[in-house]
């Protein structure tokens, strides 16, 4: 199930409300500071995983406290506006589609191991677990043929021959692990070359069925793409999808299977404007719409057998429906950046307008217990001073602190790095008390960012997935968007 959304922001046309925020290159690459994926270890219930635009949040204790990992230590430079997607497997490791590359922890994000191979010079669009063999893992590739030639890419996995007799065109292929990500392999024969990648996901009851989304971009509109393998990728047949409604729409996106039954997708689309959610009961071969939302749909969640269905956005709020109806009610105006299931819960993706960063709802929606403000990061991700995430201690947390003016209230010492006897120990030593664990650094800036709630900001996945922002801190306003 996709429960995150890589996006980039776009501006509107509605009226701002603003926080201040002081400045600082901590302050999400520029980017509004957005949580857009929560994700659950299938081996610690007690493990939450929030991925920003700023960095990953964790949480070992499901919400009671959270530590920071910078976007550095798993090969994102710090001036990147590109967040990766990411997975849990089945024992804990967290696996990443870092832009050109598959970081790997095994330790909870402490120290990554780096896969050129088969990746050297493509793009890595998405990756997911599978849902019913947690070890298994599936990453796809989407990257211009051309760029892949000038690559010189060395692999043996990775042609240099993929694609194109003139326009544009891309190596679309899907890769699998067996082992948590430690080695991978072509699955299947590349997709049409004539596609855009934007996300892949599979069936629970179908070990041998992959679905794929993407667009075409030509002279005009881009058009909507979508394909399903019965057979691992060994061949792929292309479904039709509703035309994009001309609002904004740029692309569809797969936000889930049904768990129970593998021929009903859910798919959104994305874009700056108008979104809708399709729901398809055969594999494809029809769809129907299921939801439009005047804004963009950010976030989408199942129960955990599919009989529930969470979907909701930055200005529409969260909508909720059962599968045996589809008729969606709204349950809640708080602003939705992302949404994830856990057993009876729901959490969601907000800001501090709505009253949480994160936040839990027993209740499918209707009231949300706040579990993690921005104000209250306690420090870096505690490793050991030779880790590869140690690179996020010291400085760079502090600046995350001066950004988020988060230090009123600790006490001056380490600057973002627990205290801790045994630099091999789990995250959780002894830190400074109240907001986040390092000294307050400079003075407030009269620096803005807009906060969502009144935000008219269109948020979508470029699908890089629409993805390559930046944003001019002091108006808001979003410079780009890649197309």
């Amino acid at each position: 199930m996709r429960n995150w959304f890589r996006r980039p922001l776009a501006a509107a046309a509605l009226a701002l409300v603003a926080v201040p925020l002081a400045t600082g290159t901590a302050a999400a690459n520029g980017r509004y500071p957005a949580g857009n994926t929560i994700l659950f270890a299938p081996n610690d219930p007690s493990l939450v995983v929030v991925q920003t635009t700023f960095g990953v949040l964790f949480s070992h204790d499901r919400g009671t406290t959270w530590d920071w990992l910078c976007e550095d230590a798993f090969g994102i430079p710090s001036t990147e506006t590109a967040d990766p997607s990411l997975g849990i497997t089945a024992n804990g490791t967290l696996v990443a589609g870092a832009i050109d590359r598959l970081a790997r922890s095994t330790d909870t994000g402490c120290d990554w191991t780096f896969a050129a191979c088969p990746f050297e010079g493509q793009r890595i669009e998405d990756i997911v677990v599978r849902p019913d063999a947690r070890h298994v893992v599936l990453a796809i590739t989407s990257t211009p043929a051309q760029s892949l030639a000038e690559a010189g890419a060395t692999c043996s996995n990775a042609p240099l021959d993929a694609g194109a007799d003139g326009g544009a065109a891309y190596f679309d292929q899907v890769f699998e692990s067996l082992d948590d990500g430690a080695t991978w392999s072509r699955l299947g024969v590349p997709i049409d070359p004539t596609v855009l990648v934007t996300t892949l996901d599979v069936a629970s009851g179908d070990p041998h069925r992959i679905y794929v989304a993407g667009y075409r971009v030509g002279t005009g509109a881009s058009t909507p793409a979508f394909f399903v393998s019965i057979d691992d990728g060994d061949t792929w047949s292309e479904r039709a999808l509703p035309p994009l409604n001309g609002a904004g729409e740029t692309g569809p996106y797969i936000a889930a299977v049904d768990p129970t039954d593998a021929d009903r997708v859910y798919v959104r689309t994305g874009g700056t404007g108008a979104s809708r959610l399709l729901v398809t009961n055969d594999a494809g071969a029809t769809f129907q719409v299921a939801l439009a939302l005047t804004g963009q749909m950010l976030g989408f969640a199942l129960s955990a057998d599919g009989s529930k269905i969470y979907a909701g956005g930055v200005t529409d709020g969260l909508f909720v429906a059962t599968r045996s109806t589809m008729a969606f009610e709204k349950r809640s105006a708080k602003s939705v950046w992302c949404l994830a299931s856990q057993g009876v819960d729901l959490w969601a993706c907000s800001n501090e307008i709505s009253g949480f960063f994160a936040g839990l709802s027993s209740d499918d929606g209707a009231t949300f217990a706040p579990k993690l403000h921005l104000s209250d990061l306690r420090g870096a991700l505690a490793c050991a001073p030779d880790a590869t995430a140690a690179q996020c201690s010291g400085p760079p947390f502090q600046m995350l602190c001066r950004t988020f003016e988060c230090g009123a209230g600790t006490t001056a010492g380490d600057a973002g790095t627990p205290t801790r006897g045994d630099a091999g120990a789990a995250p959780g030593g002894t830190r400074s008390k109240g907001g986040c664990g390092c000294s307050a650094v400079g003075g407030r800036s009269t620096a803005v960012l807009p906060v969502g709630g009144a935000l008219g900001i269109g948020i979508a996945r470029r699908r890089r997935k629409a993805r390559r922002i930046a944003c001019r801190a002091g108006n808001g306003h979003v410079v780009r968007e890649a197309p």
